[in-house]
């Protein structure tokens, strides 16, 4: 007995609302896409999935060395590597995700032109790399906070503050899908842009107290920093949360996550409404 195909074609949803909640409809489909971007990073290179460990590392390895060789004053008897890797976490996390963006639409674009989903969940299911990523760096930490509770004494602060690493985290990864989400929909029409990132990333990061603390800007200038890069209250409470260094400024970091939440609203309205003309270029 033969079973009859059926092809249902429908228009695509066109008010806000319809394309969320077509969201939820074509939810199935998110794992496939994860997979799918995951893969794309490291398919068909000689190294495989070590790339994931390899990209995160090189650089960490890169700024410990340097600035244990050349220390850098972090006013604590905290040592340097421990220092680097509780900011370098959150700061990783959002670095990656931003430069790992822009390619998530161009990888898909082959599935985009066959057949329609909404296009939202490509950059929704495109962190797989940098969560990756950072789970490799938290075994590194983990491995050096062992490290120097055997040659020394134990180098985190343990307490309920070390609860404000989690918001922290989901904050850069929000802030890193926002950010990204715009730049992946201008690459689809100018690719410099996959190539360019990276290196703006590079010169963020020295505005961002990540390899320094934040004692080394004048204390008249903290709160402009704080202010313009929510980056840099993130990773300061992320090092206060886990070596209580430095110090927890609420006021900032509630001013970065409104920040954050209305730069991810913005970015996810732009991109839907940029979604019609992104079919033109599939």
């Amino acid at each position: 007995m033969s079973r009859n195909s059926v092809t249902i074609i429908e228009a695509r949803p066109k008010s806000f609302i319809a394309r969320l909640l077509a969201l939820w409809h074509y939810r199935s489909f998110y794992g496939f896409l994860f997979r799918e971007i995951t893969m794309k990073k490291f398919r068909d290179t000689l190294l495989g999935f070590w790339w994931l460990a390899i990209r995160p590392l090189v650089p960490a390895i890169i700024f410990i060395t340097l600035f244990t060789a050349h220390p850098v004053e972090t006013h604590s008897a905290i040592p340097y590597p421990i220092f680097f890797m509780s900011s370098y976490l959150t700061w990783n996390l959002f670095n990656s995700t931003l430069i790992f963006m822009p390619r998530t639409l161009l990888w898909m674009q082959g599935i985009m032109s066959r057949t329609y989903f909404p296009r939202l969940l490509v950059p929704f299911a495109g962190f797989g790399p940098p969560l990756i990523e950072f789970v490799v760096l938290f075994v590194v930490f983990i491995l050096l906070v062992g490290f120097y509770t055997l040659i020394g004494s134990f180098p985190l602060h343990m307490g309920w503050q070390m609860l404000w690493i989690f918001p922290c985290l989901i904050l850069s990864l929000t802030l890193g899908i926002a950010l990204g989400m715009v730049i992946s929909v201008i690459a689809i029409f100018f690719k410099d842009v996959v190539f360019s990132i990276s290196y703006f990333a590079q010169m963020f990061m020295f505005l961002t107290p990540v390899i320094y603390p934040i004692s080394f800007i004048p204390k008249s200038y903290q709160w402009l920093l704080y202010t313009l890069n929510p980056m840099a209250t993130l990773v300061e409470v992320s090092r206060w949360s886990l070596l209580n260094n430095g110090e927890f400024g609420g006021r900032y970091f509630f001013l970065a996550a409104l920040t954050i939440l209305l730069v991810f609203v913005a970015s996810v309205t732009f991109f839907m409404r940029a979604e019609t003309y992104l079919a033109d270029q599939m």
